[in-house]
């Protein structure tokens, strides 16, 4: 060319610094992106791919205030784009990533979508109020925006407020129908409210424009479940498997070598075939499903089971069962295999055809007296107690699920003015501290320091004369055993307990105390003490 720059062997060098830094960066190389970009930067001063990359170096190395300015100036010469901070999202702490949003914000107050990215950093720090009044703020400058309705959808639901929830739900897929994931979440929220026709709806709308979301298909199917609909959810049940955070064995197709259970109701018979059962997600899941376990026997299955160590002693006396693995180790030989929440579709289960004889579940007669023995002498009835779930905070959106479906020995309060009711605690996990120091009145024996399994868990239980607790797995394992058992549910309820009942068809002995707005509890714990003082008085 006539001034002598060859502008093809330039885009090439460009384009080779520019990869150096996008490597450097993935790598956290910070100091080689800087230099990178500062070459870039050198050879054109306008380079907003170097100054996005020079800026998200700043930030991940912790220089807020440089990175801000940098960030935003990028923002500004992209204004139809995201934001370039949400690209330290992830790069960052939550905490950090918070402060890099907070700055950026505080020098462009007016930019939409920073103002959404602290909301969100304000929702997921759970500073709920903060985050709606950023949201209503927006909302009032901009009432239009889908992606506010959308998440001023979610901080409503966290805050109870579902009827609120939705209606933001619905704005934002009115304003905005594309996205996938705000039908899903119409969906989600329209399943707490009992809405199960409509949720269901929206959750098909999401399917149209995401069919392979396998989150969206496992929240459709609870939807379904919760209804009472088995037939039509067993079969997508099954993409559970595709969640990231899902535990457990996965199905054929997963792993090639494991061969999959088949439907049985046109299979008579598994004479000699050894079918394989694992356990998958939580106890309770497997205390509930291992139900299924005499059935297969009844149709000439060996049986072997791979359960986690807590489960093996109790789990090996049922019927058809010929060996027990840890979940965790060598899998044993097999004709099939099947993950146990799988097994409601192996048998087709519908409402009417829940296998609930029982008990189908038994404590060992030794274990059965050992623990006689080390509670305290019998004085009237002797009732169990668990307050709190497992915390999942590795599981996304567990969090919350997990908050919800516990409450604190204090609120069991109104259960120490009920006379002769002797209390024994079969809490476990950090909350088991909360036994030493029970609400006034309320006398709470403690003996789970002594529990090495459910096979111990499943002695004491059966000392006692009736189980009170949140939905955890004691609930389970006494349903299993035939304890009458009183379940504390909170509002948004788990599938298995359905909608609208306070009986379970799962579990004959057991009666469901529910609350009628989200995270109340007082309601409930005063329904369940006087039904367990009428329950005292039947006794006497």
């Amino acid at each position: 060319m006539g001034d002598g720059v060859d502008l093809t062997t330039d885009h090439r060098a460009r384009r080779a610094l520019l990869a150096d830094a996008v490597a450097a960066l993935e790598s956290r190389r910070l100091p080689v992106v800087e230099a990178t970009c500062d070459r870039l930067l050198g050879m054109d001063p306008a380079d907003m791919d170097a100054l996005l990359l020079r800026g998200l170096a700043l930030g991940a190395s912790g220089q807020v205030a440089p990175a801000a300015r940098m960030l935003n100036r990028v923002a500004a010469a992209r204004a139809d784009y995201a934001h370039p901070c949400r690209d330290l999202d992830g790069m960052l702490g939550a905490r950090e990533f918070a402060v890099q949003v907070r700055a950026c914000l505080d020098l462009t107050p007016g930019d939409e979508r920073l103002r959404l990215m602290w909301a969100d950093c304000l929702r997921k720090s759970g500073d709920l109020t903060a985050a709606a009044a950023t949201l209503v703020a927006l909302l009032d400058d901009e009432p239009g925006t889908a992606a506010a309705h959308h998440e001023l959808g979610l901080v409503r639901a966290e805050l109870g407020e579902i009827d609120a929830a939705i209606a933001h739900m619905q704005r934002a897929v009115t304003l905005d129908p594309v996205p996938a994931l705000g039908w899903g979440n119409l969906g989600m929220l329209l399943k707490i409210q009992g809405r199960f026709a409509e949720s269901i709806d929206a959750y098909d709308a999401a399917l149209r424009r995401a069919p392979r979301d396998s989150q969206i298909r496992v929240n459709r199917v609870v939807a379904l479940l919760r209804a009472g609909r088995f037939a039509e959810a067993w079969q997508d049940h099954e993409w559970r498997f595709a969640l990231d955070e899902h535990t457990g064995l996965p199905l054929e197709g997963m792993l090639p070598s494991l061969a999959t259970l088949p439907d049985l109701p046109g299979r008579p018979t598994l004479m000699g075939q050894t079918v394989l059962l694992t356990h998958e997600q939580g106890f309770g899941d497997t205390l509930q499903f291992c139900r299924y376990v005499p059935l297969l026997a009844a149709r000439g299955a060996r049986i072997a089971l791979a359960v986690p160590p807590p489960l093996m002693r109790l789990l090996g006396t049922l019927p058809g069962v010929c060996e027990m693995v840890p979940a965790d180790s060598k899998l044993p030989p097999y004709h099939w295999h099947c993950p146990m929440m799988s097994l409601p579709r192996v048998f087709g289960t519908t409402l009417e055809t829940i296998p609930a004889e029982i008990p189908y579940l038994t404590a060992d007669p030794a274990l059965v007296t050992d623990w006689a023995g080390r509670l305290p002498r019998r004085r009237g009835l002797r009732v169990g107690l668990v307050w709190a779930g497992q915390a999942r905070p590795w599981l996304p959106g567990f969090t919350t699920l997990d908050t919800r479906r516990s409450t604190h020995l204090a609120q069991f309060a109104p259960f120490g003015a009920i006379e002769g009711v002797q209390f024994i605690s079969l809490q476990a996990g950090a909350s088991a501290s909360e036994a030493r120091t029970p609400p006034p009145g309320l006398a709470l024996h403690d003996p789970m320091a002594s529990v090495t399994d459910f096979a111990d868990t499943a002695a004491i239980v059966a000392n006692l004369d009736l189980v009170i607790s949140v939905d955890t797995s004691v609930v389970h394992l006494a349903g299993a055993l035939g304890k009458p058992v009183f379940l504390l549910d909170r509002y948004d309820n788990c599938w298995r307990w359905l909608s609208g009942r306070t009986d379970s068809p799962w579990y004959p002995t057991l009666r469901i105390f529910r609350q009628t707005r989200i995270g109340d509890w007082e309601p409930v714990m005063e329904q369940a003490a006087a039904a367990l003082a009428e329950f005292a008085a039947a006794a006497r």
